[in-house]
């Protein structure tokens, strides 16, 4: 019995660890591209006097493309617990054809 406790808490403190990065990952994914997007249009706006253009251009690609890398790892999350799920073998009510 005081194996089986054992594991449960490897098993427990492994799935928190794996929460916890995932956690980390997807808060650097939405601030990397803002921040580079940022500091590179900064440094292009300085360097061919361009006022703000750059700067703003790129905070804008920055945003879309943290917000997709978001979307992207949700997406992934989700198709790997909709395998992780027991298949019943009955249909999905939207899945079942009239006739």
């Amino acid at each position: 019995m005081r194996r089986m406790k054992k594991k449960d808490d490897e098993n427990f403190w492994a799935s928190m660890f794996r929460e916890a990065l995932l956690a980390t990952t997807l808060g650097w994914d939405l601030a990397i591209p803002i921040f580079g997007g940022v500091l590179i249009g900064y440094f292009l706006d300085q360097w061919l006097a361009t006022g703000h253009i750059f700067t703003l251009g790129l905070l804008s690609a920055g945003i879309f493309t943290g917000y997709y890398n978001i979307w992207r790892t949700i997406r992934r999350l989700d198709r790997k617990s909709d395998l992780k799920k027991p298949q019943t073998g009955e249909e999905k009510p939207e899945e079942k054809q009239e006739g």
